[in-house]
């Protein structure tokens, strides 16, 4: 039972099973509406995505180790020494093999496309290649696997069919991935401190106050995406605009654990210059 317990640790859901089987889904949904495939893609990419945060673990085990917040929560119990490397292994052999074997079954395309989110989530964590330490391609690549591919999939497996580069499901993958851009960005701002002479990140590269900025480039460029998107396919008025509410208010939500005690401060410090200058 205890080592069930690690295996499910290692699978790490709750960081991600609120926020990226929304993509594939989408992708889904937009093919097929309300339909059975919601549910077959949701059980493929469970795997998917836990194959990436369990590849993720396996290999970065010795800064997991040095990682305070990672090393206080537990999240790695391979690099606890709680379960082997073996068994880490084999979870990533069942974790891939499942989706890859039913999509296979169900579409041609929609295989190449799982296998595709499976390469780019390998190579983002394993070495040589590893895009999570080279500066902007560790954003890249995560926007990609995580948002673009995951949708494109999702869309295929579901039933529907791209017929042209410049199309609705093509454009809807592109801001997807630039969503999932935005994840890590916040992602790696809110690690900072502790990934500061731990590991390299791009916003390490550039340091906490550029990667703000970043952040907002990213955001701004996403919402300008999808206006652009809206007006070339005619997307719903509301609609439009509840995305691009969304789309402006994630990076703040996203960060408001730094921003709003970042706010009291300079709240407290503009009442202590006012009070000094009526002294």
């Amino acid at each position: 039972m205890d080592k069930l317990q690690e295996y499910g640790r290692m699978l790490r859901t709750g960081d991600w099973v609120k926020f990226y089987p929304v993509f594939p889904l989408a992708g889904a949904f937009l093919a097929a509406g309300l339909s059975s495939g919601l549910v077959v893609v949701f059980a493929l990419f469970f795997c998917v995505t836990a194959y990436g945060f369990v590849i993720n673990n396996l290999y970065d085990a010795e800064i997991d180790k040095r990682h305070a917040g990672k090393a206080k929560q537990g999240k790695n119990p391979f690099a606890d020494g709680l379960i082997s490397k073996g068994e880490v292994l084999g979870m990533c052999v069942a974790l891939a093999g499942i989706p890859l074997l039913a999509s296979l079954a169900l579409s041609g395309t929609g295989f190449v496309f799982v296998l595709l989110c499976l390469i780019a989530l390998t190579l983002y964590s394993a070495p040589p290649i590893r895009f999570k330490d080279r500066f902007a391609m560790d954003i890249i690549c995560h926007g990609v696997m995580f948002g673009g591919l995951p949708f494109l999939a999702g869309y295929i497996l579901a039933g529907g069919a791209i017929t042209a580069l410049l199309s609705l499901p093509v454009a809807s993958a592109l801001i997807c991935t630039l969503l999932c851009c935005e994840a890590l960005i916040v992602h790696e701002i809110l690690d900072y401190h502790d990934d500061l002479g731990t590991t390299y990140t791009t916003v390490v590269g550039i340091g906490l106050r550029n990667g703000f900025l970043l952040l907002g480039i990213t955001a701004a460029l996403s919402v300008a995406a999808f206006e652009l998107i809206s007006r070339w396919f005619a997307i719903d008025v509301a609609a439009t605009a509840v995305m691009v509410i969304f789309l402006i208010g994630y990076p703040v939500y996203g960060c408001r654990t730094l921003l709003v005690p970042a706010a009291g401060r300079g709240y407290r410090t503009l009442m202590n210059n006012h009070l000094f200058r009526t002294r």
